[in-house]
């Protein structure tokens, strides 16, 4: 671009006409790329009137490579145009460490939405400054609560580096803010306390004598946690011990056990009783000691609020054998829900010999007994291990599904070493299998297993059937490793989260090997083997490329899915049905196939006369 023109497209940015702005502003991001002019036109028309200029000049700057424009960025995040926000967003995220800096500067300010993507963006950082930037909203009263859950949404993903940056944040502040609730707690203390003891005029009076307010009916009560400053520290504080607390990190306990003691705000207490929930929920949770101690008193308290509280804590709690009997001594509580926790986690308070006692008893002959056992260890989370061993061990059907039944109770909380030995015993069956060596009471075991894994377990359950499935196959059982697989076929959800595309192309074969060549009568427009080819087609995997070398595959079978895939409404089907006839007809030229092939594709459109 000349000079002189150049200059005078730059100088378009400003004109008053909108189409003339943006028709400036088009060339200028098609063709300024280095300059250094037209980097600040473009710049400047970020936050033009009209939202076409807007984005325009944004686009431009990016595929310009452009930098030092994260201010600029953050700023467009604060304004009303959502889609350029979001576009802004995205190209903030891809800036990284440049714009970490602009990013924390501008989260603590404007409105409540672009503080909240800020935030996102920061944790997608996942760097100390980052999190300490985030952390120091918690108690802001319009962003501490949405940035702590936004915290938690991130964690929920299972991001390790994040949850340690977090929780080392996390444990090093809430110290500090624990004294600065305190500090701010006693001056709003003597703050009330002084304006109490200021003389007042009584009314109509000429000064010198102060009015008395009456103690008793009507007097006030003073609530230091009113104050703002005292709130906003209360908010961070609580905050932080939730946020530990989600992280359910053992040695975090001592913390909490602390920060919930009788003189402790009451706030406070609320959050740290809460937050020991997941620490002491886990099945084989280790020294948990006092805080089970401590919630076992707070159970049996005078404040009902604190008791409440605790007492939901406890209830998914493993009880140690030491503290077995001050748990079950709830039963003759004051508090009435403290008693029907205590009826209820019976098992529980006796320890390991009253749950086995009731494992035996439902693996009994006796009807009343094995019900009643069955209702107690549906509500013991630490009778799971046990009774996973009890039905490894079992050789009865009767009793091995009883078992089975009790473990589903506990779907959700069911432990990692729990899962792992009904995972090592389904493999056991797998290899014996392969050797020849499967009984009919093995197979049985093996059944009851596999549907205990597919309750608790669903996606070890799966990886199972597809290791069953390609072990069939290679002993050239196609029909039966499709079997094993075809359930899975109907729920869709289990599938997508544990297979690649690898997984989804051996299901696919096994199903077209299945129909075989009858797979032109019997598939229809919503087939699921057809879906599975459709849904690889559309992500780019190669399958015609990856069928051609699948031995098993026949040319019929080929031809089939070939023709069912162009009779599809969607063009990636299409696409590769015509692929694949036209593979036929490459490799086998003069064949029935072929010509078959030659006129589907010319019906079809994919191929001339």
């Amino acid at each position: 671009m000349g000079k002189n023109l150049g200059a005078q497209v730059v100088e378009l940015l400003e004109h008053d006409r909108v189409e003339l702005r943006a028709a400036a502003a088009t060339v200028l991001a098609a063709v300024g790329d280095g300059d250094a002019t037209v980097h600040k036109g473009l710049v400047g028309r970020l936050d033009d009137a009209d939202a076409i200029v807007r984005r325009i000049a944004l686009e431009g700057l990016v595929a310009h490579g452009a930098t030092g424009i994260a201010p600029n960025l953050v700023a467009i995040l604060k304004r009303d145009d959502e889609a350029l926000a979001e576009r802004a967003a995205q190209v903030l995220g891809a800036q990284g460490a440049a714009a970490e800096g602009s990013l924390r500067k501008e989260l603590g300010h404007g409105p409540i939405g672009a503080r909240r993507a800020i935030a996102q963006l920061l944790l997608r950082r996942a760097t100390i400054p980052a999190i300490d930037a985030i952390l120091d909203q918690l108690g802001d009263a319009e962003l501490g609560e949405q940035a702590l859950q936004l915290v938690r949404h991130e964690l929920d993903g299972g991001d390790d580096k994040l949850a340690d940056l977090v929780h080392k944040a996390a444990s090093a502040r809430v110290g500090d803010a624990g004294k600065r609730l305190d500090k701010e707690l006693a001056r709003a203390e003597k703050d009330h306390e002084k304006a109490a003891a200021t003389p007042t005029k009584a009314k109509g009076g000429k000064g010198g004598k102060s009015a008395k307010k009456p103690n008793g009916a009507g007097a006030s009560t003073f609530d230091a946690t009113r104050d703002p400053i005292v709130g906003a520290a209360l908010a961070e504080h609580t905050a932080l011990l939730r946020l530990i607390g989600y992280l359910a990190r053992p040695t975090s306990q001592h913390l909490l056990v602390a920060q919930s003691a009788d003189d402790r705000p009451r706030a406070v207490r609320f959050a740290a009783i809460s937050a020991l929930r997941r620490i002491v929920a886990a099945s084989e949770a280790k020294g948990t000691e006092s805080a089970i101690e401590a919630l076992i008193e707070y159970a049996d308290g005078d404040d009902l609020g604190i008791a409440q509280a605790a007492i939901d804590t406890l209830r998914g709690a493993r009880i140690p054998e030491r503290l077995a009997k001050p748990f079950a001594a709830l039963a003759r509580s004051k508090n009435s829900a403290a008693q029907k926790l205590a009826m209820e986690r019976l098992p529980a308070g006796g320890g390991a010999a009253a749950v086995k006692a009731l494992i035996d008893a439902l693996g009994g002959d006796d009807v009343t007994a094995r019900d009643a056992a069955a209702r107690g260890l549906a509500r013991a989370p630490e009778a799971v291990l046990p009774l996973v061993r009890a039905l490894l061990a079992s050789e009865d059907e009767q009793a091995a599904r009883r078992y089975a039944g009790a473990l589903r109770s506990h779907r959700g909380h069911v432990s990692s070493t729990a899962i792992e030995e009904l995972v090592a015993v389904a493999h056991q069956h797998l290899d014996g299998h392969g050797k020849g060596k499967a009984t009919a009471d093995s197979i049985l075991l093996e059944r009851i297993v596999g549907e205990v894994i597919a309750d608790v377990a669903p996606e070890k359950h799966v990886e199972l059937l597809f290791e069953r499935a390609r072990r069939l196959r290679k002993a050239g059982k196609s029909l039966e490793a499709f079997g094993a697989l075809k359930p899975l076929l109907r729920s869709r959800a289990d599938l997508d989260a544990v297979i690649d595309d690898e997984a989804r192309f051996f299901l696919a074969v096994l199903g077209l090997k299945a129909a075989g060549q009858g797979i032109l009568r019997a598939s229809h427009a919503d087939d699921p083997v057809l879906e599975q080819f459709g849904r690889l087609a559309a992500s780019g995997f190669p399958v015609a490329k990856k069928l051609a070398r699948e031995k098993d595959v026949e040319d019929e079978e080929m031809y089939g899915l070939g023709f069912r895939l162009l009779e599809s409404s969607e063009e990636n089907d299409k696409e590769l049905g015509a692929e694949l006839l036209q593979g036929i007809i490459d490799e086998r030229p003069r064949s029935k196939l072929a010509k078959a092939a030659k006129n589907k594709l010319k019906l079809t459109g994919y191929l001339d006369d």
